[in-house]
């Protein structure tokens, strides 16, 4: 497939997957090199020179790194298998060819925190623990105790990542999904798939809310 602009004539070898499930390491990379995922979502296909231009200075109007080391972060994203060379770009008045990269998913479905920070599982039930307190200060003492409030909120969170895995596995499977979620903006996409995970959970899982209920 080629795609022609005034300038250049773009040959694309390689459509990308739509979704693709990342483990702790590839997550923690994607967010390393945030503005290189973020941008190859929006064009899809870029050369190198276009990715180096994203790390340009406002103040000064120059490039923050060389050339360099934007193949040196492409290399890594590439060893990670989060972007790959999808195809190349000839340009009117220039004898060589360059690489356009592109992204290996449209959609990465990131691994759960507590995966790629081990300790962020203790800092969750700290976190329900002023919760817990919090509530207490506002309502009155609660009619569970925290041991059932802590069961109770990690078990709906943990179907909510669940039931939100599910829903990302369906988009590819489904033309209406594909379509809607290819033409949203990546923080829209998670807002979305977050919230409709939530409120599968309150559907398929009353029991959960029916107990929280009788805290009060």
């Amino acid at each position: 497939m080629s795609k022609k602009t005034k300038n250049h004539k773009d040959f694309i070898e390689y459509e990308t997957e739509m979704v693709r499930f990342l483990d702790a390491e590839q997550t923690k990379i994607a967010a390393k090199f945030g503005p290189i995922i973020a941008a190859l979502r929006e064009n899809k296909y870029m050369t190198a020179k276009e990715i180096h231009d994203l790390y340009i200075d406002e103040d000064t109007n120059k490039h923050t790194y060389t050339i360099k080391t934007i193949y040196r972060y492409l290399e890594k994203l590439e060893e990670m298998d989060l972007v790959k060379i999808g195809g190349h770009r000839i340009t009117e008045g220039l004898r060589l060819t360059e690489k356009l990269y592109t992204r290996t998913a449209n959609i990465f479905f990131k691994a759960k925190k507590e995966e790629i920070h081990p300790e962020v599982l203790k800092h969750r039930k700290e976190d329900l623990e002023r919760v817990f307190k919090v509530l207490k200060q506002v309502e009155g003492k609660p009619k569970i105790d925290f041991n059932l409030f802590e069961e109770l909120l990690l078990k709906k969170m943990d179907l909510e990542q669940e039931l939100n895995r599910e829903i990302t596995a369906k988009i590819p499977e489904d033309k209406i999904l594909t379509e809607l979620y290819s033409s949203l903006h990546i923080d829209s996409v998670n807002y979305i798939s977050e919230l409709a995970a939530m409120v599968l959970v309150i559907t398929k899982h009353p029991e959960i809310f029916e107990k929280l209920s009788k805290m009060y």
